[in-house]
């Protein structure tokens, strides 16, 4: 598997923490949160509700201080449905990496705006009902893969302790850049065991928690540093 460098930081040599911006913070709270070992920070512009040229021109003034990379979110809301498409090209421009879920109708239009740019495509399925089996987790590889992923990223709901380590499995034998999370409760221990397994970054929250059984990126920070 090739490194993929972002930055200062090669992603699948040591274990990364991503914390997610949620609303709009004080550069100095982002430099207190870089301090305690987050590596990259996501911009989930779709949580703040302002238009994207309010939401890049905060991401400016990041860039300006702070030198860790930055991903760029843009779920669909009924505030951003109309101009989602549009936004997530713009917000392209401004960060490293770009989430672009599996499967949108547009996502061709997508990756042709993002075309000779820097910027790496990470193509995202989540799963907030179930872990698929391993034909499921491979399958979604290979339609990211074809979407244009240069990262494939796996949110899967675990049920169960089996379905963890199922997709840690999947993890380690998937051979192309992954970063892959179990949600929910039992999920847990998997926001501090996929680095082992080859998952190439971990999410945090930084306010709170995004989705079920999500850690402080702090937390995370703290755990990967004793453990890893």
């Amino acid at each position: 598997m090739a490194a993929i460098k972002i930055k200062n930081i090669t992603l699948g040599t040591v274990p990364r923490v991503v914390g997610i911006i949620d609303q709009p913070m004080p550069i100095a709270r982002l430099q207190k949160f870089a301090a305690g070992g987050i590596d990259i920070f996501e911009i989930r512009a779709d949580l703040f509700n302002k238009p994207i040229d309010k939401v890049v021109a905060y991401i400016n003034m990041i860039k300006g201080v702070i030198r860790s990379p930055l991903i760029g979110t843009i779920r669909e809301t009924d505030y951003n449905r109309a101009n989602r498409i549009d936004w997530l090209i713009s917000l392209s421009r401004h960060v490293d990496i770009i989430d672009v879920e599996l499967g949108i109708p547009e996502w061709r239009d997508v990756v042709k705006g993002i075309a000779g740019s820097s910027t790496i495509i990470m193509v995202s399925e989540h799963d907030f009902n179930s872990t698929p089996d391993m034909p499921g987790l491979e399958d979604i590889v290979k339609r990211s893969i074809a979407q244009g992923a240069g990262i494939v990223k796996i949110a899967a709901m675990a049920r169960t302790a089996s379905d963890v380590t199922r997709l840690m499995r999947f993890t380690e034998e998937c051979g192309v850049p992954i970063v892959t999370m179990a949600m929910g409760d039992v999920g847990k221990i998997s926001r501090v065991v996929a680095p082992l397994f080859g998952s190439l970054f971990v999410y945090g929250y930084l306010r709170k928690p995004i989705v079920p059984g999500q850690l402080s990126a702090l937390a995370v920070a703290k755990a990967l540093k004793l453990y890893y």
